[in-house]
């Protein structure tokens, strides 16, 4: 099969109250198990406004840095080379500190975390 290439179509999202968000969505994963991925931009200072999460959601910041609070929590500091896991319904918000680059993967797949990925406390 030759290669394709593709333009990746970017939105802004206003979704949820969100400022300063733009995000460029790829394409769904297709047989089997429902999986989503995005790469997401989040102006400095602006927010991906408060929301439940619809699938299992690994949020991985690529560059910059972030604040994330779950559940009303306090605000937790996010930098670049990190990520956090929200289960479906866990109700969750992102602030851009810094101009944020972020994937986002969304699956109702379970996560494979073996011993090289060390939680963070």
């Amino acid at each position: 099969r030759p290669m394709k290439m593709y333009s990746t179509p970017a939105f802004d999202v206003d979704r949820f109250a969100s400022q300063g968000v733009v995000m460029d969505f790829l394409p769904a994963a297709g047989k089997g198990r429902n999986t989503r991925t995005h790469v997401v931009h989040i102006a400095q200072g602006g927010t991906l406004g408060e929301h439940e999460a619809t699938m299992r959601q690994v949020f991985a910041v690529i560059d910059g840095e972030a604040e994330i609070s779950t559940e009303h929590g306090p605000r937790i500091s996010l930098a670049a080379g990190r990520f956090v896991i929200w289960e479906v319904g866990e109700l969750h918000q992102t602030w851009a500190v810094t101009a944020v680059t972020a994937v986002i993967v969304e699956t109702d797949a379970e996560l494979e975390l073996p011993e090289h990925f060390v939680p963070v406390a």
